[in-house]
């Protein structure tokens, strides 16, 4: 039994867990994409971003580049210069503005004004320290890191040096996690010796990177032919190239104090101006889910039939994105641009949200509207299909079905051509022949106009059986039997469309589901002249049971 003098003990433990929890940071949350995320309200926010729980962050890793922010503020904030912008670089950049004194409230409303003419400063003061003159002892230190740059870079890999080292730099984080154990493995194992393919079972995405790296790094180190990588040779091939990385790294600059006091102030300004539009494309997704606003990933319009999608991305590779983006149940169309004045060309996806797509196919052309108001040609080049509405899923039985019918029909009368071909050829066998043949092509139809009959009768008889008021019921029931199933499908399946897929096959990696409510759904496809197709539908309903009950009232009464 607890004895009574401990309870002062209990009750001093209890007073500091209540305490913490009493101190810990109150977070707001708010729905976006039918998840509920961290809201950023208040600059208090941001400087507690460190106590979030990584967890409720909706991104882990962002790319550096293809996306429309300051990329060199980006840049800055990939401290490790990978490329990409991890949740530990986000605190770190949070920490640098709280060391510089920074009120966070003021990077929820910026002075773009006073911040831009404060960063066009800096960057004129850092042109004027390049333009100066070198003094004697800068000089000779630039002579001596180049001469000894050119001794490391031959012991490396000559000229190509430089560009082997981009694309070992392109996939070292990839390649370094595949590498890494996993924590519960044991001193000694039996599992074999985990080995990296150079070619073959490669995720499409890193594809093109992990082929370059080979020609590039693998075989002029390791020689030509390695078709698989050990984990041994790949820190072989890492440290081949440290020398020359830690002398770049090192290489001298004019007026270096001077130099990295403007090169702080400029990371800071930049900072002020686009640090919190980031954290709203990181920590949550709420430009994306603000009809006023555009997401740092979405790079423009695309106009095309009688359509404006503003859920557009920037592709590297088509192939290797449609791979992965087709998992994300959404229709999307990918697209090369093309702008004749300035020679340009670029390929983006556009992702079709509402309306139909029964109009849209490889090779329509159409016009997009970048974000700095350049218009481009554009080109389907593929499309990965998908239904993007209920009443498209409504009628799309109906249309299989009237294009089977059409088929057949077209089907039959070609081939009922090509035998009367046949036989008309055959005039030489005499005018008697020909009648015969024409007699027979009479025949054939004649006996499918009896078929037809046949069915006509049959349902003649069927409805005539029926109450005037069991036809609309019975013609009810068949519409639903054929579209009921398809619209509950295409129910399912819009609830599930995930763009976080599309954004992983773009390079993020999204933490969390980014699902479309159908209200989103029609914010990112806008259709120019919409048409109301639930009144036609009633219309023909309507129009149907009255020509039904006319119909049995007359068969009845005869």
């Amino acid at each position: 039994m607890m004895s009574i003098f401990n309870m002062p003990n209990i009750i001093s433990k209890f007073r500091r867990i209540f305490g913490i929890i009493w101190t810990m940071k109150k977070w707001h949350y708010k729905k976006f994409g039918g998840i509920s995320h961290i809201e950023i309200v208040s600059g208090e926010d941001i400087a507690s971003l460190a106590e979030l729980d990584r967890k409720e962050f909706l991104a882990i890793s962002s790319p550096v580049n293809g996306v429309r922010a300051d990329e060199k503020m980006l840049s800055m904030i990939d401290t490790d210069n990978d490329g990409r912008i991890r949740i530990g670089e986000v605190i770190g950049a949070v920490d640098y503005l709280k060391s510089k004194g920074v009120d966070f409230d003021e990077l929820l409303k910026p002075n773009t004004e006073e911040l831009n003419k404060a960063l066009g400063e800096t960057l004129s003061s850092i042109e004027r320290l390049k333009n100066a003159p070198l003094t004697i002892e800068e000089k000779k230190a630039i002579e001596d890191w180049e001469n000894k740059l050119a001794e490391i870079t031959s012991s490396c890999l000559g000229e190509n040096t430089a560009d082997a080292e981009k694309a070992l730099a392109k996939v070292e984080a990839i390649v370094d996690e595949y590498f890494v154990p996993q924590d519960d493995v044991a001193l000694v194992t039996e599992e074999p010796k985990r080995m990296l393919p150079l070619k073959e079972k490669l995720n499409p995405r890193f594809e093109d990177d992990i082929e370059a790296f080979a020609k590039k790094c693998v075989d002029p180190i390791l020689g030509d032919g390695v078709k698989e990588l050990s984990r041994r040779e790949w820190n072989q091939i890492k440290a081949k190239f440290s020398p020359y990385r830690e002398h770049i790294l090192a290489k001298p600059s004019k007026s270096a104090p001077e130099e990295d006091a403007l090169r702080d102030e400029e990371k800071l300004i930049r900072l002020k101006l686009g640090f919190y539009e980031f954290l709203e494309n990181f920590v949550n997704m709420s430009r994306l889910y603000d009809a006023d606003k555009f997401a740092i990933f979405q790079i423009g319009m695309l106009r095309i039939d009688a359509k404006e999608m503003t859920l557009c991305f920037h592709v590297e590779s088509e192939s290797a994105h449609a791979a992965l983006a087709a998992k994300s149940n959404c229709c999307i169309l990918y697209l090369k641009l093309s702008r004749p004045s300035e020679k340009a060309v670029r390929n983006i996806c556009a992702v079709v949200t509402a309306g139909k797509v029964g109009s849209l196919y490889v090779g329509r052309n159409g016009v997009f509207l970048d974000r700095d108001g350049k218009d481009w040609e554009a080109v389907v080049t593929k499309v990965i299909e998908s239904q993007v509405s209920l009443m498209e899923a409504f009628w799309s039985p109906w249309r299989k079905i009237g294009e089977g019918i059409g088929a057949q029909v077209k089907k039959f009368l070609e081939l009922r051509q090509s035998k009367a071909t046949a036989e008309v050829k055959k005039g030489t066998e005499g005018a008697q022949q020909g009648g015969a043949a024409m007699a027979s092509s009479v025949a054939a139809i004649g006996i499918a106009v009896g078929m037809l009959t046949a069915a006509f009768a049959s349902i003649i008889a069927a409805v005539s059986a029926m109450e005037w008021w069991e036809l609309p019921i019975a013609i009810a029931v068949v519409i639903l039997a054929v579209s009921l199933p398809s619209v509950i499908l295409a129910y399912f399946k819009l609830r599930a469309r995930d763009l976080g897929a599309i954004l992983n096959a773009s390079g993020w990696a999204i933490n969390k589901p980014m699902l479309l409510s159908p209200g989103q759904a029609r914010q990112f496809t806008l259709e120019i002249a919409p048409k109301s197709h639930l009144g036609v539908l009633l219309v023909i309903l309507a129009l149907t049971a009255v020509a039904a009950a006319l119909c049995s009232y007359f068969l009845v009464t005869v």
